[in-house]
This record gives structure tokens, sequence and C-alpha cells, in this order.
């Protein structure tokens, strides 16, 4: 940053502009995914008990596999032609409506990983372009060996087996490093 401070804006080069909109790009990501993170998590935690038991109903139908449609209670016919209708009844703009604040109340994670990778460009394209090889060579082996880290996480997923293993392995260590 104390090469942009120093250049005049005749001065500056355009792999300096490059790196400096994907740093302050991503750093404006990042404090909106925040602000938007602590915002969800001010509304979960505002929803009355019927709301929150609808929703964990609704989530836990998403994310349980269905076996097959024995298991599964029949649906009564007054339920379905009730839900039809009122699917019918909400007109187009409540559909934009509902779609864009759900949207805006579980799109923190998104915005942070794109936030993140930006900054993470920055700095990459920055070392490799302004620095001496090895310390582009050094910051790409971080990124490099920090990836599987980060990765790891999304591939924990919702499968049962996986999380399971997790939770024993977790519990191995008692909460110790």
């Amino acid at each position: 940053m104390t090469i942009s401070i120093n250049t005049t804006r005749k001065e500056q080069t355009i792999k300096l502009c490059f790196i400096n909109g994907l740093f302050m790009g991503g750093l404006i990501l990042d404090l909106v995914a925040s602000f938007l993170a602590f915002l969800t998590a001010r509304w979960l935690q505002r929803l009355s008990a019927e709301e929150r038991s609808k929703l964990e109903e609704i989530f836990t139908d998403k994310s349980s596999p269905r076996k097959n449609d024995e298991e599964q209670p029949a649906i009564d016919e007054q339920e379905l032609q009730k839900q039809q209708q009122q699917q019918q009844q909400e007109d187009l703009f409540d559909r934009i409506l509902h779609f864009w604040l759900s949207f805006s109340l579980f799109s923190s994670m998104p915005l942070l990983v794109l936030g993140v990778m930006c900054m993470a460009a920055g700095i990459g394209i920055y070392v490799l372009t302004c620095h001496k090889p090895i310390v582009g060579v050094l910051v790409i082996l971080a990124y490099v060996g920090l990836a599987p880290i980060v990765v790891g996480i999304f591939l924990i997923g919702s499968g049962k087996k996986r999380r399971m293993g997790v939770i024993h392995e977790l519990g191995k260590r008692r909460g110790d490093w």
C-alpha cells in the first residue's frame, strides 16, 4: 500500500491499479460479509419459538435423505390443496421479494469467500510483480499449504457418516489441539 500512497495517479501502473482494486474490493466484500453475518445471526435470534420450529422443520426436511416412500407419512389431500392455493395466491412480486430477502440473510459466506479470494489474488499479484521471486514463491507455497485446510471445512457436508467421523475425532481431542 505504501507504493500506491507515494505515487501520483499518473505514475501508477496498470498492475498497481489492479492490485489495489482487488485488495480494496476484497476488503469491501469482507466488511459487507461480516455485517450481513451479524445481522443474520441477530435476525435468527429474534425468531419466535413457532418461527424457529418451522425453520428447523424445513431445514430437517431438506437435509434428511428419503429412503423410500413407505417410510414417509402420507400427505393429506387437504393440506396439499391448501399449500397449492397459498402458492398461487402469492404473486410474483412477493416471491421475488422473499427470494431476495432470504438471499440477503444467507449470502455472507459466498461474499466472504469472494472477498478473501480477491484479497489473496491482489496480494499474490503484488508479491509476484513487485518483489523478488523468492517472496512470491513463499507466498504461493503458503496459499497452497493452507488450501487443503480451508477446503476441508467445505467437504464435511451433510453426510451423516462423515459428520459422525468428524465428531468422533473432535471428541477424542476433547477440545485440545
